[in-house]
């Protein structure tokens, strides 16, 4: 039977409703994706919900087995390989943002550094006062979600002060194997000295942004991501080899 237009433009909101639950981390890494439950929590058909999750399988996002669909899994080497092409596209992004990006725009950058820095501060302080029992405290869990929140918008006040539309997308669909879940989860795993590698990531791109600096913002941003993606790759590796 022929689907109608009104049926396909249901399925593609469907497949972008749950792209941006994995990567934001709603949908975690291993998560099955129960059809029933989808219907009920997107108040549609199981049919749709079916469709949406058969395309976001063929994409790569999914893993489809006897038991239904499941948030794939990235391995340390497919993590690294997408930070390796992420480092480039994001970069480009970077270099483009230091030729457009405005005055107001560098202003909102400057503010959400701060705040990523005082997310910083207040992980490594909750870290050093509750060094065995931290990670449970209310405390921690919203200084980890600012520190995700904040780095997320400064990069995204990049990608859109790129303005280049076809590279947001790309960007946006990279991403999508590197999840925020994924991240936010690796924090845990993040120590004083890499924490602070990641602002000093993030001063040398700013700087370079505010001095319209393009080939800098570009080297800047180029390193800063591959240096991100080989400690999530190794925080990966160390997981599986935690694992009883």
């Amino acid at each position: 039977m022929a689907t109608s237009a009104a049926e396909e433009r249901l399925v593609d909101q469907l497949v972008d409703q749950i792209q941006h639950k994995i990567a934001t981390g709603e949908y975690r890494p291993g998560q099955k994706l129960n059809q029933v439950a989808l219907a009920n929590a997107f108040q549609v058909s199981r049919t749709p919900v079916r469709q949406a999750l058969t395309q976001l399988t063929a994409r790569g996002i999914l893993d489809q087995g006897q038991s239904g669909a499941v948030v794939k899994a990235q391995s340390s080497k497919e993590v690294r390989d997408i930070y390796r092409v992420r480092s480039e596209v994001e970069g480009l992004a970077a270099q483009l943002a230091a030729q457009w990006i405005t005055d107001a725009q560098l202003i909102d950058l400057r503010k959400i550094h701060e705040r990523f820095l005082q997310a910083v501060t207040d992980l490594n302080r909750i870290r050093a006062d509750s060094p065995t029992d931290h990670a449970d405290s209310s405390e921690y869990q919203a200084a980890r979600k600012e520190w995700v929140t904040s780095n997320s918008e400064f990069h995204a006040v990049i990608f859109q002060a790129s303005c280049n539309a076809y590279l947001q997308k790309i960007i946006a669909d990279l991403a999508l194997g590197s999840s925020r879940g994924v991240i936010a989860s690796s924090a845990l795993g993040m120590y004083k000295h890499r924490m602070e590698r990641n602002i000093a990531h993030h001063e040398a791109i700013l700087r370079a942004l505010e001095a319209r600096d393009d080939t800098a913002a570009r080297q800047a941003m180029a390193a800063h991501v591959v240096e991100s993606g080989e400690f999530v790759s190794a925080w990966l590796e160390n997981q599986a080899h935690s694992r009883p």
